[in-house]
């Protein structure tokens, strides 16, 4: 087999990333831009040791499963791979994906799994989106000028960093963000505001984003640049307020030009109070620009209920009030360990982001919280308790970024041995992976999906752990 080669494949199963496998001649092909049980033809893109990876470039035998994508741009931006797919076929395909990654990963065999908690709401359920500013990306079919083709705000295409698709329209956002994106790209081309380039280290923009709080309705506009330029900034300020009554702040997020990534150094309040608040049950956060907040709302509200009402039936079966003490790891600006602060004498939280923790001290503030407290952290060099805490009835609750966790960390738990261990992921495979670690000690009783990205393939799970025998 060689690169551009073309093929005629049956897809068995989705795999990782989106991908369809599929076999030929006794090799392993991993296919994009096709369904399960398709028969496609499909042209080599590379050639590996173990396997081939294809690109279905014709369906010559659609899945019965199939549906017409909404959005124009499907298949080119990436952002949803599954929405050519019905609704109820993509949560069925979630939960073998999780339950593939335990096999696979850790070879954990026999696992309970609960069906995937599917989202009420499809499309337009993101609270945040960030988009790019690059060259654009040129459609065969249309005509650009020249200044047309050096200017683009949207999303870039994958494996394509240097440009982007200049969108009109993204399903799974706001109708308010969308807006907010054709106005502002509307304004700054007309402006000739020039777009940052790594290569020169020159160039004002970077970026936009939107913020949205679902249950409190505020919303947080931020422009990210290489540097302060007031006269396009207090234009756009004065702009957005006539235009877009309903925005709560605007900032201008100011990011080096010497790294392509929108990482800022320092965030200006141009209008409002520079952050927005939102709502989770009874409990009000600040959400600030860079805040790490789950991006679907209302499914965040299951997915944090869901240990909420397991924990609240551990302690009927034993009889208790409180649990005693809460391990939160990764915490972030608190929210786990706040929503869940009532079922616990005392609450613990790891972070290693001073920001973060600050901001979780507001939120405890605002939350009426006493019992909560948080320590700054690296927790890739594990952490460790004073011997006295060591000795309470600990449980822990962790929700590392999409990496996992170290191997520091994981020893750092085994060592305290938690009674109930949850771990929280947006990425099964890390998380089968370092749960293989718990297997000699912890009972996995079950999994809990939970989709919080309709129409594409990632997907939250929560596992919920168990001592095996009482640490002595």
């Amino acid at each position: 087999m060689k690169v551009r080669e073309e093929l005629i494949l049956r897809t068995e199963k989705a795999v990782n990333q989106g991908y369809c496998l599929s076999h030929f001649e006794g090799k392993v092909v991993l296919v994009e831009n096709c369904l399960p049980n398709e028969l496609v033809r499909a042209k080599i893109k590379k050639v590996k040791k173990d396997y081939v990876e294809a690109r279905a470039i014709e369906i010559l035998e659609p899945s019965p499963k199939r549906i017409e994508p909404i959005c124009k741009y499907f298949g080119l931006c990436g952002g949803c791979k599954f929405q050519n797919l019905k609704y109820e076929e993509q949560l069925n395909i979630k939960k073998a994906l999780v339950e593939e990654a335990f096999q696979r990963t850790s070879k954990i065999f026999g696992l309970k799994i609960n069906d995937v908690i599917p989202s009420d709401e499809e499309y337009f359920y993101r609270n945040k989106i960030e988009f790019s500013f690059a060259k654009r990306w040129l459609f065969n079919d249309e005509k650009y000028t020249e200044k047309e083709k050096e200017f683009a705000l949207g999303f870039h295409i994958p494996k394509q960093y240097d440009k982007v698709i200049h969108i009109d329209e993204c399903f799974l956002q706001s109708h308010f963000s969308n807006r907010i994106r054709n106005f502002v790209a509307d304004f700054l081309f007309k402006k000739g505001a020039t777009i940052h380039s790594l290569k020169n280290r020159d160039g004002l923009l970077k970026g936009l984003l939107v913020r949205e709080s679902k249950n409190v309705n505020e919303k947080l506009v931020g422009l990210i640049t290489t540097k302060f330029d007031e006269n396009i900034i207090y234009e756009l300020t004065n702009l957005l307020l006539e235009n877009f009554p309903e925005l709560t702040t605007f900032v201008n997020i100011l990011s080096s030009p010497n790294i392509s990534s929108t990482l800022p150094e320092e965030i200006r309040t141009i209008y409002g109070r520079g952050y927005i608040y939102e709502k989770l049950f009874d409990y009000k956060f600040e959400i600030y620009p860079n805040t790490f907040f789950q991006t679907n709302t209302k499914q965040a509200e299951k997915l944090f209920g869901y240990v909420i009402n397991y924990l609240k039936n551990e302690l009927l079966s034993k009889g208790q009030k409180r649990f005693h003490t809460l391990i939160d790891l990764y915490s972030g600006v608190g929210v786990i360990g706040i929503l869940l602060s009532h079922l616990f004498e005392s609450v613990i939280g790891f972070e290693e982001i001073r920001e973060s923790i600050e901001a979780a001290k507001r939120n405890a503030v605002l939350n009426n919280i006493n019992n909560i407290s948080f320590i700054q952290r690296d927790l890739n060099k594990g952490f460790v308790f004073s011997q006295e805490i060591e000795k309470k009835d600990l449980i822990l609750i962790a929700d590392p970024p999409r990496t996992g966790m170290t191997e520091k960390t994981i020893q750092s738990i085994l060592k305290i041995k938690p009674s109930i261990f949850i771990y929280i992921s947006c990425n099964p495979i890390t998380q089968a992976r370092d749960l293989a670690s718990f297997i000699p000690y912890y009972e996995i009783k079950f999994l809990q999906p939970v989709d919080m990205f309709p129409q594409t393939y990632h997907i939250e799970n929560i596992a919920i752990l168990k001592i095996l025998s009482h640490k002595t």
